[in-house]
């Protein structure tokens, strides 16, 4: 009985060798040649997470024959209209013709042509260059392989290694700034252009699947100066020594002036007279006179009622909801600092957040630092207030597509009292 178990322990301790030494390899090959997938993207427009994705699968991480000997890393056959070096070896058929080339280089470069310039190729560029789903099955319905499983092959080493992180070149550049020892978004004019109250979230720029050249991170990484932003109109320019508006010389109906402009009420001039005593409230409208309320009403017409409203109740810095990790990030908080901070990569915050890629947290929300659970800790969620699936998501640390699904009849906004079920009552 103890040599069948003696077998099976040294049969699966040779497995785990074997793995470690083939993904220490991988993780090199990736390290050497990200770069290159990186500016291919930028060149060409072709996800570098698909590029390497498909280097690994085709060059076995660079061990193949045609990777060794010919720096073909992507199995790319010879065709009609190839003029330069060949090289021949089995594959689908007896000896058939592949690209040969000088350097590795030049094998990413051709790859990315061989895409772009292809007729069959062509409805790929019309994807999202973010979505790593719809280019891996896309590969394969333009015939790039005839293997059946190549898109899932294409996924898995895009999941196991994290490659999607190199779409997003932002991240890997801020990365390398910190490791040269120049102050990042932690500590600096990066950190003080994310969390001015004047930035708003950049808009997500899907052809170049980074955020859009404008945006304040990247004024701070390509000029260390922070530009000025442009100011709203209606809204006197701020004078740049105290930060106090000026006074306008004609009074227009809709200026917004500073809190601390206003005077203080004096004591003892409220207590001659409270009946009659006048509040403004400034308020951004568009209305012809300020509004004015009795300081009697006061308190209850600017007061929002806040009885119905999320109330964040949480410890500061990493906690747990439902086993996963997670952080309550505050309003105008950065999501690159958040992922530099936590070692997350940027895209997985979006992803395991449900949230599209943005620059500032819009409002205090859970940032999950993990991916949430299929199931949640309980059975059922009570709604307290008019919400979403979404943020009941976020409450509870459970995967939104499960909660979508083991909800179809539910209809968004979700009322106060509506039951939401956490588990698959078909299990």
């Amino acid at each position: 009985m103890k040599q069948p178990i003696l077998l099976i322990f040294i049969l699966c301790m040779t497995i785990q060798i074997g793995w470690s030494q083939n993904n220490a390899i991988t993780i090199a090959y990736i390290a050497q040649y990200k770069a290159i997938a990186m500016k291919e993207m930028k060149r060409t427009g072709v996800p570098a997470s698909i590029t390497l994705a498909q280097a690994i699968l085709e060059s076995n991480s660079g061990e193949s024959n045609l990777a060794k000997n010919h720096n073909n890393h992507f199995g790319i056959k010879c065709k009609s209209d190839w003029t330069g070096a060949k090289a021949y070896q089995d594959d689908d058929a007896k000896q058939e013709c592949f690209r040969a080339y000088e350097t590795a280089e030049i094998s990413f470069k051709d790859h990315s042509n061989f895409l772009k310039n292809r007729p069959n190729y062509v409805d790929l560029f019309l994807l999202d260059p973010v979505d790593d789903t719809a280019w891996a099955y896309g590969l394969k319905k333009a015939g790039y392989a005839t293997a059946s499983d190549y898109p899932k092959k294409l996924l898995k080493i895009i999941d196991d290694y994290e490659l999607a992180q190199y779409n997003f070149p932002e991240l890997e550049n801020e990365v390398e700034v910190e490791e040269e020892g120049v102050k990042t978004p932690s500590d600096g004019p990066i950190k003080k252009a994310l969390t001015d109250t004047s930035v708003k979230n950049t808009p997500f720029d899907g052809s170049l699947n980074k955020l859009v050249i404008d945006s304040p991170i990247n004024k701070v990484i390509n000029d260390t100066t922070v530009k000025s932003l442009n100011k709203p109109s209606g809204i006197a320019q701020m004078n740049t020594t105290n930060n106090v508006a000026p006074l306008p010389t004609k009074a227009l109906p809709t200026q917004i002036l500073p809190l601390q402009t206003l005077p203080a009420p004096q004591k003892d001039t409220i207590q001659k007279d409270t009946t009659k005593k006048e509040v403004i409230t400034v308020v951004q409208t568009t209305q012809k006179e300020p509004v004015k309320t009795d300081s009697t009403k006061a308190s209850t017409i600017a007061q929002p009622d806040v009885s119905k409203k999320p109330t964040y109740n949480y410890p500061e810095g990493q906690f747990r909801i439902n086993q996963v990790p997670v952080i309550l990030g505050k309003e105008k908080m950065s999501f690159i600092e958040i992922a530099l901070k936590y070692k997350v990569p940027l895209y997985k915050l979006f992803e395991y957040n449900d949230i599209k890629a943005s620059n500032l947290l819009e409002k205090d929300q859970l940032i999950f630092l993990a991916p949430k659970k299929k199931t949640g800790a309980a059975s059922f969620h009570i709604v307290k207030y008019n919400t979403s699936l979404q943020e009941i998501s976020q409450l509870e640390g459970i995967q939104l597509s499960q909660l979508k699904l083991y909800n179809p009849q539910l209809v968004e906004p979700l009322k106060e009292g509506t039951q939401v079920i956490l588990f698959n009552k078909k299990k």
